[in-house]
């Protein structure tokens, strides 16, 4: 794998390796997995020379223990973060402040040390989206360091590059075999079905109606077309969502430099419908973005994850509403999905975890409260994020689920939060 995508390792500039420590730890500990520095840094240097490398957390907390010294053992210097805990109904409620600290440094850092050209971002947190929007148009190259799991699809959308850890870092391979394996022969060339010669004819024709000058090798088009299948199938088979933006990172991971500058830079999508077309995957417009689907995936599925336009408003204007509320009671509201939100190991939240957080506080019946949730959905206060892939406990069925989050430019949600 070549990050700098075929260019000489940092002609970007330096470095900068920036690491929400709380968020890698807890969404790897998900699984059982501990971080590895060594793993992350090499994995960095791909991109140029590390000048800038942090880790920000709580160290006063039990759970780090021993890692602020470790960290700095490993060259990450350890930043300090107040975490403020405080008891709220009877639960602890945790509210910290990575994520702005890490944005700070990195807007100080791009001023200061115009040496850096790449910024690494260790975090799948949403909230670090408008970091990458602010950091790109001053010519910074931002590559986001995700675990596949809890990465946040906006982040993904809006880097230049992502890389899981745990698919690209620190992979989990299997025990070696007792004795060793014959080595294996030379492979020859892979042979191409017609069906597939005829989707790369498809794709090859749609690239030369917008560049007539472009000179494509049918054959390396039908094996970029074969590994677009691939990521595909490895995507939807773990039941993870892949945007055709995403895509674009992934055959850029898993080509070779100069082919992926010949064959699909930049054309992602013209190969993905190319593929459409021809019936071997399924491309679905939802939310302004391009996703693609597998051909035999059930159509109720996919209809399931396409919201349909609301017909009638989704509460009832004789139930409980926001502006029912009184000033302090809306301001709690607030301020109990926030802190939530900001608990860590908590990446995203549900509708019904909402309900949950919002039922003692107003101390009303679940119909009301599901109907104040609703209201606050369709007044911007609060906001849809995108869609995960859960599975029923009992039947394993999959199912699809939307998260949701305060909408920060709401003037409500910045009273309550003392933003304006």
């Amino acid at each position: 794998m070549d990050p700098s995508n075929g260019q000489p390792a940092g002609q970007n500039g330096d470095v900068a390796l920036l690491v929400d420590w709380e968020n890698l730890k807890y969404s790897l500990a998900q699984r059982d997995r501990r971080p590895n520095v060594t793993a992350l840094r090499l994995a960095a240097e791909q991109f140029g020379r590390i000048v800038y490398a942090r880790a920000y957390a709580d160290w006063q907390e039990p759970v780090h223990g021993g890692d602020a010294a470790s960290l700095y053992m490993a060259g990450l210097e350890p930043v300090y973060v107040l975490t403020k805990r405080y008891f709220e109904g009877g639960d602890v409620r945790i509210k910290n402040s990575v994520d702005v600290k890490l944005a700070a440094d990195c807007v100080e850092a791009s001023h200061t040390y115009p040496n850096i050209g790449t910024y690494i971002i260790v975090s799948g947190d949403h909230g670090f989206l408008h970091l990458v929007n602010t950091l790109r148009p001053h010519g910074k190259r931002v590559v986001v360091v995700g675990v596949s799991w809890t990465t946040a699809a906006q982040l993904v959308e809006q880097a230049d590059q992502v890389l899981y850890y745990d698919l690209d870092i620190d992979v989990e391979r299997p025990a070696a075999a007792a004795a060793p394996a014959e080595p294996a022969p030379p492979a020859a060339a892979k042979k191409i079905t017609p069906a597939m010669a005829q989707t790369a004819q498809t794709a090859i024709d749609h690239i030369k109606t917008q560049e007539p000058a472009a000179e494509i090798d049918p054959r390396k088009m039908a094996e970029t077309l074969d590994l677009v299948l691939t990521v595909a199938r490895e995507y939807r088979q773990d039941k993870r969502e892949l945007s055709v933006s995403l895509l674009g990172q992934e055959l850029q991971k898993r080509m070779a430099p100069s082919d992926f500058q010949r064959l699909a830079r930049g054309r992602a999508r013209t190969v993905a419908q190319a593929l459409a077309q021809h019936g071997s995957i399924k491309l679905i417009s939802r939310d302004f973005v391009d996703w693609i689907y597998l051909a035999d995936e059930p159509d109720e599925l996919i209809a399931a994850n396409t919201p349909l336009p609301p017909a009638q408003p989704r509460y009832s204007y004789e139930g409980l509403v926001f502006s029912d509320l009184t000033r302090d009671q809306q301001d709690k509201v607030v301020l109990t999905i926030n802190d939530e939100r900001l608990r860590p190991g908590v990446d995203w939240l549900t509708f019904n975890k909402v309900m949950s957080l919002l039922s003692p506080v107003i101390g009303r019946d679940d119909y009301s409260v599901r109907n104040l949730v609703n209201n606050m959905l369709d007044i911007g206060v609060l906001r849809f994020d995108g869609e995960r892939m859960g599975r029923d406990p009992n039947t394993g069925a999959p199912y699809q689920y939307r998260t949701i989050s305060l909408e920060i430019q709401n003037v409500e949600v910045q009273r309550a939060l003392r933003l304006g």
